[in-house]
This record gives structure tokens, C-alpha cells and sequence, in this order.
């Protein structure tokens, strides 16, 4: 045994040279075993201790040897300040994507049905909401306003720009459907009985047909 070593490693699978002794052989093998790592030098007392054992000494010096090893680097470390640092690991870069504007018209519309936002896109190259579109949003509130009013605020929200094509509402930073026919109802005219005149003025063949009306 080296000095300062204080344990050794006993095999498991050393039972079986320990089973095939008797028990007076192996008593003798046990303590010819503990006298050899105590550095005792002993001498094997007969030739089936000394055979027995031939295997377990070739044991104990390849273990000694590692031990050794082990002990040698760390010395080494011990003169350059203590155990070297592991390799600092390489940080993982953070990208932080940016996410993407849709390209095309957003519509949100919240567990409020009246809450319709609409909020048009510059790009005149993209998907944008259609007539059809609008007058689709138009329909959840047939329970709130009348259908000539909702025709009337169709028909000048979809007017189109002659130079750019653009709807009117595309002019807007925001629409919000259910607060601008709000404004809208309440910018009526009151006729004398009090009551909001509901009539929408002339617009030609462009508005909603008496069919497109009844699809409300």
C-alpha cells in the first residue's frame, strides 16, 4: 500500500473464489490479504493461499497505480493554485425575434360582438377587406340599428377614392365599428316626435340592393 492510502477496492465477484475454499482456507486467504495492504510483506503459509492470491495481488497494483495517478495531478493542481476550472461554457446567444406584422386587414372582434375593430393596412399591394367583407361585420348589429341605417353607413364607409381605390374607412388609423355607428345614429336628424330619421340619402346603384337588404 502507498502511504496516506487509507482504503482499498474489493471486488464483488471475488465470492466466488471464496465459496470454491473451505472455511479454514479461506480464513488463511483473508488474513494473508489484510496483511499484504498493510504493507506487512507477508508470506503466503501455503500453496493454496499462495495461488488464490496471485489473482487479487494483480488487482491491488493496477488499483494502486491509478491512485497514484490521481494523487500525482492533484499535487500538480495544488502547486497552480487548486483544481483548474472547468471550460466556461459558451453562452447561448438570446435572438429576440421581432414578431411580424400581418399583412393583411386585422379584424378583431372580442367576446363582444359590438366590438369590431378595424384597423387597415398601408401596403395597397396586400389582402384588404372587400365590400362584401364589411357589410358582413355589418351583420350583428341588424338587432341594434335599422337596415336603412346600416345601409347608409355602408354605403359611405365603402365609397371608394377615384385616384387611389381606397375605401373611406382605409383612411382611418382606427375603426371601430360598433362606436362609429353609435356616432353614426346619434348624428341623425330627430324628427319632431323626437325619434331619429333613419332615412339615408340618395346614392345611386351603389349601395345594397333590395336583395343584398333582405340578406341582413
Amino acid at each position: 500500500m502507498a502511504e496516506n492510502k487509507k482504503s482499498i477496492v474489493v471486488y464483488s465477484d471475488w465470492i466466488k473464489k471464496f465459496e470454491a475454499l473451505t472455511d479454514d482456507e479461506a480464513g488463511r486467504l483473508i488474513k494473508h490479504f489484510f496483511r499484504y495492504v498493510n504493507d506487512l510483506n507477508p508470506i503466503a503459509p501455503d500453496r493454496i493461499t499462495e495461488l488464490s492470491f496471485i489473482d487479487i495481488e494483480s488487482c491491488l497494483k493496477r488499483d494502486l497505480v491509478k491512485w497514484e495517478q490521481r494523487a500525482e495531478r492533484s499535487r500538480e493542481n495544488g502547486k497552480l493554485g487548486g483544481r483548474p476550472s472547468l471550460d466556461k461554457p459558451e453562452e447561448t446567444q438570446q435572438v429576440i425575434l421581432k414578431p411580424k406584422k400581418p399583412d393583411n386587414v386585422i379584424v378583431n372582434v372580442n367576446d363582444n360582438v359590438n366590438d369590431i375593430i378595424i384597423k387597415p393596412k398601408k401596403d395597397t399591394n396586400k389582402t384588404k377587406l372587400t365590400k362584401v367583407d364589411f357589410k358582413e361585420l355589418l351583420t350583428p348589429f341588424l338587432g341594434t340599428y335599422t337596415k336603412d341605417l346600416l345601409n347608409e353607413f355602408y354605403l359611405y364607409w365603402t365609397e371608394q377614392n377615384v385616384t387611389s381605390k381606397k375605401m373611406r374607412y382605409e383612411a382611418e388609423k382606427y375603426f371601430d365599428i360598433s362606436r362609429r355607428l353609435a356616432t353614426w345614429f346619434k348624428n341623425q336628424k330627430p324628427n319632431k316626435n323626437g325619434t331619429h330619421s333613419l332615412t339615408p340619402p340618395v346614392y345611386g346603384n351603389n349601395g345594397l340592393s333590395d336583395k343584398q337588404l333582405k340578406d341582413f
